[in-house]
């Protein structure tokens, strides 16, 4: 029945897309996007997950574009460990704010394009998904986007920021994903992530993965990766990000 279900959402969604350019996502990677969601657009990013400690069915990131530079976030992970009870992993409110977006879709020259994400915690209780931490003392995170582009069919996102802690302690995050278009429609990345930690509980990964466009407003994702320092973590990632015009 879910099948049959999500096959009919994906036909609808070819059949009747009508948005002006590309759905820009923060998955499937680590690093997240500079584009801000169109203006009177909700935009939903969902992945189900399988690491080698848990369950997430599903991550959701879901976003309103409130202007040209300004973009609402919330997200929420579900999470079940072995022997225990499906609970919220994560729940955070926050926006995103465009610094500098050049008006073509390359970023012009050596200046990347750029935005500023925050996000407040809203349990208190744990970090976000990719940071591979369960201990609950995350507080909210900044993270600094941004985008270069090295010809019409390749380019690198990166990301620096930090997160706070309800101790007082602040850690600093780090993301860079160069990537790749492949045919019309598809296009691939490879990935670096972590952190600088206060605490031992630091790690950095890797991972890659591939994402394709089924229509301006619906796109496709997969992805995997493996931490370097503890090989035993890893996950597979598969996920659909769709948009719609809820206001002009």
């Amino acid at each position: 029945m879910f099948t049959r279900v999500l096959i009919l959402f994906l036909i609808s969604f070819a059949a009747f897309s009508q948005s002006e350019g590309r759905i820009e996502t923060d998955r499937p990677d680590q690093t997240e996007c500079p584009f801000i969601v169109k203006k009177g657009y909700l935009q939903a990013e969902l992945g189900f997950n399988r690491s080698s400690r848990e369950y997430l069915f599903p991550t959701s990131l879901v976003k309103y574009g409130l202007s040209k530079r300004l973009e609402l976030r919330y997200v929420s992970v579900l999470a079940k460990e072995p022997g225990m009870e499906t609970r919220f992993q994560t729940e955070a409110f926050g926006f995103k704010w465009a610094i500098f977006q050049p008006s073509g879709v390359q970023s012009s020259g050596w200046i990347p394009r750029t935005s500023v994400i925050v996000h407040y915690n809203w349990d208190h209780q744990n970090r976000d998904f990719s940071e591979k931490n369960l201990r609950g003392h995350s507080i909210g995170d900044v993270v600094f986007t941004m985008q270069n582009d090295f010809n019409e069919r390749s380019g690198i996102g990166y990301n620096i920021g930090t997160e706070m802690h309800s101790n007082g302690s602040f850690e600093g995050i780090y993301r860079i994903a160069p990537n790749v278009l492949i045919g019309k429609r598809g296009y691939a990345y490879v990935e670096v992530f972590g952190r600088f930690p206060a605490s031992e509980f630091a790690d950095h990964s890797y991972d890659a993965g591939f994402a394709y466009y089924v229509n301006d407003d619906l796109k496709l994702d997969i992805s995997a990766g493996q931490s370097f320092l503890h090989p035993e973590d890893q996950y597979i990632a598969i996920g659909l990000s769709f948009r719609l015009r809820i206001a002009r």
